[in-house]
């Protein structure tokens, strides 16, 4: 009896399949792989690049300006007071100013005027409720802390907590750029922990990367890897014969 020969037709179905999948099954392996071996990687929490953690929708900024005081950096990022890109305090945005006062570093948050010690630590948060009027930008004149209302100046002490108007010249508190590398670290610190590369591998691995259409490419494939199973055991059953 004649040995019976694969058809041409399943040949041809297994072949076209096989390429179809070609890339999905690429994407499959090459991430569980990496996701087999994360924690030896050392990439389980590794926060992800900040332009993918902006493509995911996290508010990651691509610029931070700051204030420099004293040989010192200071930076506003997500509600936190950055000092020489070290994370210290809550700072609701935005950064008014920062200004040396009476052996005192003020800076200005938001409506709030944090006093901090020469050595960074918080001494008292001054808000609204202890006459803090709302302002604009901060500065002094060397003898008077200043602050811009948006309708007038005027020096508030914050000893006493009272205001009264401004007279004469001043020096307001301005924003600069910071350098290069401590900008990018502060960026860098602004992914959230939850963003890391075992998130993003995972999202790849189930094609949620690509949101519907993804995941449904990824079960295609699946499907698709079973038929291949199906087609080539008849291939290899109908050869043997």
């Amino acid at each position: 009896m004649a040995v019976r020969k694969p058809t041409r037709q399943w040949r041809r179905w297994h072949r076209w399949l096989g390429l179809v999948v070609a890339v999905p099954v690429l994407v499959l392996s090459v991430t569980g792989v990496l996701l087999n071996h994360i924690e030896s990687l050392g990439w389980s929490n590794q926060p992800m690049s900040p332009w993918l953690a902006r493509w995911y929708g996290a508010p990651v900024p691509s610029d931070v300006t700051g204030f420099s005081l004293n040989d010192r950096w200071y930076a506003q990022l997500n509600e936190r007071l950055y000092i020489d890109g070290e994370d210290t305090l809550h700072c609701p945005p935005p950064l008014q100013g920062v200004v040396d006062h009476n052996g005192m570093l003020v800076v200005g948050c938001g409506q709030e005027m944090l006093l901090l010690d020469g050595n960074g630590q918080l001494v008292e948060r001054i808000g609204a409720a202890y006459g803090l009027p709302a302002f604009t930008r901060m500065g002094g004149d060397g003898k008077s802390l200043v602050l811009d209302t948006g309708e007038g100046l005027l020096n508030f002490d914050v000893d006493q907590l009272v205001t009264s108007p401004h007279q004469g010249p001043w020096q307001a508190s301005e924003a600069v750029a910071l350098p290069d590398q401590l900008k990018q670290a502060l960026i860098n610190q602004s992914v959230p922990p939850s963003l890391n590369w075992q998130r993003f591998l995972l999202d790849l691995h189930a094609g949620r990367i690509a949101g519907l259409a993804g995941q449904l490419i990824m079960d295609l494939a699946a499907l698709i890897l079973i038929v291949l199973a199906v087609t080539g055991t008849v291939i290899w059953g109908r050869t043997r014969r």
